[in-house]
């Protein structure tokens, strides 16, 4: 007898469509448990800075201001109240504050604007 020769076909196997639908379906959603060695002191250390990373650092004088501003507007906004209560601050705090005031006027105009569109619009749909 002769010695079959080998081929390099491959070999298919004959499975219907239902088993290939489960097959195709268990790969998807199927996680593989790939367990890896993590160091947990060292993870943790490595989440701590990356929060420490991206933390909003507020400036520290900005809640100083925001009393200030907040005081201002209880006791009335006059030259003798606002200077009584910015007489310790320096000029860059001064500054600060003159453009922490700005900031609030472009914000509120921003809302004031779009309210007023808001309203346009509603008023187009009504006639």
């Amino acid at each position: 007898m002769e010695k079959p020769t080998e081929t390099n076909l491959q070999v298919i196997s004959n499975t219907g469509i239902l088993k290939r639908l489960i097959n195709f379906f268990k790969r998807i959603f199927y996680k593989n448990d790939v367990k890896y060695p993590i160091d947990d002191k060292k993870s943790l250390n490595d989440k701590n800075s990356f929060l420490k990373n991206i933390k909003f650092k507020e400036d520290p004088d900005k809640e100083m201001l925001l009393k200030i501003q907040d005081d201002l507007e209880k006791n009335g906004i006059n030259a003798e109240n606002a200077y009584n209560l910015t007489k310790n601050l320096t000029e860059t705090q001064k500054n600060k504050l003159l453009n922490l005031y700005k900031e609030q006027i472009e914000m509120y105009e921003s809302s004031i604007k779009s309210y007023k569109n808001r309203i346009l619009a509603i008023r187009k749909k009504i006639v």
